[in-house]
């Protein structure tokens, strides 16, 4: 007797076969999907991922501009320092600001010179960077001719509390800076603009 009026006599004895037979996955196969998943495999004829948007290139872009912060900032006692607005860059504006990342009154971990475009008065990721430098001072790109030099005293500059520091700055007018560090002038020193002479460039 046919048990399925749809299945023709012929297939009934094959209909019965397939219906004993069932699927189980092994138990591994979870894990092992899952871990194909986490490092990244895809199965043949995947859909592609999109490639990235520029809002996230600009996303990038702004991380990037506070990575110096953040890593200066692991340390206690670490402080960013920002002073604007100077002519650091020769350009005849006090368009110019300086962003200091370091310990407290202590090493310098990053120094950035940057323009100020979007006349903020602080550092802001639309800013121009002139300069950024890591821990100790090093001249960029620097041949001797029409080599200027900058230098605003005294200012906190390094987030120790006196404004007993110096920024020197050196630079081809009008828009180039190849150097730029900062001093501290000793208890006692002549407070005016004279030079950093002998102070240790940090």
């Amino acid at each position: 007797m046919n048990e399925d009026p749809g299945i023709p006599p012929e297939l009934e004895e094959m209909h019965r076969a397939l219906r004993g037979v069932s699927f189980r996955p092994r138990a591994s196969l979870g894990p092992e999907v899952l871990g194909r998943l986490r490092r990244g495999e895809r199965s043949k004829g995947a859909v592609p991922p999109r490639r990235r948007r520029p809002a996230l290139a600009a996303v990038a872009a702004a991380l990037m501009l506070v990575a110096g912060a953040a890593l200066a900032l692991r340390a206690p006692g670490s402080v960013v320092v920002d002073r604007c607005c100077y002519d650091l860059d020769g350009g005849g504006e006090a368009d110019d600001g300086v962003v200091v990342f370091a310990e407290r009154d202590a090493k310098v971990h990053q120094l950035r010179i940057y323009e100020d475009l979007d006349g903020s008065g602080s550092f802001t990721a639309g800013d121009l960077v002139r300069l950024d430098r890591g821990g100790s001072p090093a001249m960029h790109g620097a041949s001797a001719a029409g080599l200027v030099t900058f230098e605003h005293c005294c200012l906190d500059f390094d987030g120790g509390g006196p404004a007993d520091d110096g920024l020197l700055v050196i630079g081809v007018p009008p828009d180039r800076v190849v150097m730029a560090a900062i001093y501290e002038r000793p208890a006692g020193a002549n407070a005016q603009p004279a030079g950093p002479g002998g102070f240790l460039l940090r």
